[in-house]
């Protein structure tokens, strides 16, 4: 079974879609007063003569617009100039804007259809939205947005796992801004303590677990290890979570050991990663389908390749088509390869890999000295040669 991919935005970091996400409870709450929500422009007016079924498909056109919409994070990109750092500005500007529409036109559509089945996840929608409609000079949006958050947040007419969600949101907020706009995950010990906290206010519940595995999947690997042996050890987490978790720390076994596995080249000629590797190695997977001109997130590592490096990619599933207008995306001396089994493959089960791209690091003598996610390739070849943590 194909494991669910983390989504790049904060919203969408929670298990469930922004604009599918479902009360597991299957409750639908009684009708509430509306939050406040942030009005820094005119609502956009849902037409009367639209049925209530029309009106939420343009809510959720809206988030879906919002959510594609271009994001450069800043941990991916230094402005070369000033030109570029006011592009990028702008490009933050602009997706928090259509947020706000989108938080704007979630309130209208509970405020006009309050017994649509719809009703409880568009009043969630416009608290997610409305975080995502933050940006860092706009104080005075901020402060709305976290008022509509925090009254969905400590309403107990709301399903708990809905509740878990936005207060998770408003949280990883904080956390982002901590640390510089990395994503909640990356600071494992900043996170592990705001879900201990969510554990406080909303008691062992199967959504805060599953953020458990979130982090355990998506931290560095030492600090993942140990994320996964508290959820392993735990008597509270459920026990799907703690199959993952197992196969976390199944991964980590990996390390500091000889790695070799079976490969075929993209042209169809069976070769094996030892046979590719060099003085370090970085084996990528990736989804080559979604992605055919490489995996994304190499920007730097094309511009400015790390010395006595060799890249091996390899596609989980065929590659897709060229892209019109998609340069390449990886760096420019690598060597591509595809499993066609795709989430099937033998790879795949033998590195427990369940989120792509992700990458492993080999050091001289093909031992794996640490795994993670693209943007942590730097602190992984930093890291070759250090002792494995007990």
């Amino acid at each position: 079974m194909k494991p669910t991919l983390q989504p790049r935005s904060l919203l969408l970091q929670c298990p469930l879609a922004l604009l599918t996400a479902i009360a597991l409870s299957g409750q639908t709450p009684t009708a509430t007063v509306p939050t406040a929500t942030p009005t820094n422009a005119a609502t956009p007016v849902l037409p009367g003569s639209r049925t209530a079924d029309q009106a939420w498909a343009g809510v959720t056109a809206l988030a879906q617009a919002a959510h594609r919409a271009p994001l450069t994070r800043l941990r991916e990109v230094v402005p070369a100039n000033r030109a570029e750092a006011a592009r990028l500005r702008s490009e933050r500007e602009a997706r928090a804007q259509q947020f706000r529409a989108t938080s704007r036109a979630a309130r209208e559509f509970y405020t006009t259809h309050a017994a649509h089945p719809r009703a409880t996840e568009a009043r969630k929608l416009e608290a997610l939205a409305a975080l995502e409609g933050i940006t860092p000079k706009d104080k005075s949006y901020e402060r709305t947005a976290f008022a509509t958050a925090t009254a969905f947040r400590t309403s107990t007419s709301h399903p708990v796992a809905d509740r878990i969600q936005v207060a998770h949101a408003m949280e990883s907020v904080a956390i982002t801004r901590r640390t510089l706009g990395r994503p909640w995950f990356a600071n494992p010990l900043l996170a592990e303590t705001m879900l201990d906290r969510l554990r406080a206010e909303f008691g062992e519940r199967p959504e805060i677990w599953g953020q458990f595995l979130a982090l355990a999947e998506n931290t560095y690997c030492d600090a993942s290890r140990d994320v996964a042996h508290r959820i392993v050890q735990s008597s509270d987490a459920p026990e799907p979570t703690k199959v993952a978790a197992r196969q976390i720390l199944e991964r980590y076994q990996l390390v500091r050991q000889p790695l070799e596995l079976p490969l075929t080249l993209a042209g169809g000629r069976a070769t094996t990663l030892g046979q590719l590797a060099g003085r370090t190695t970085v084996l990528c997977l990736w989804d080559g389908n979604r992605h055919p001109e490489g995996p994304p997130g190499l920007r730097e590592f094309r511009e400015r390749p790390p010395a006595n490096t060799s890249w091996v990619f390899v596609s989980i599933g065929a590659l897709g088509p060229a892209r019109p207008g998609k340069g390449p995306g990886a760096v420019p001396h690598r060597t591509t390869c595809v499993e066609a089994l795709g989430w099937n493959s033998p790879i795949v089960a033998r590195l427990r890999v369940r989120q792509l791209p992700y990458v492993f690091v080999l050091d001289e003598a093909k031992q794996l000295s640490g795994y993670g996610r693209i943007h942590e390739i730097p602190a992984l070849l930093a890291g070759i040669g250090r002792p494995a943590l007990p």
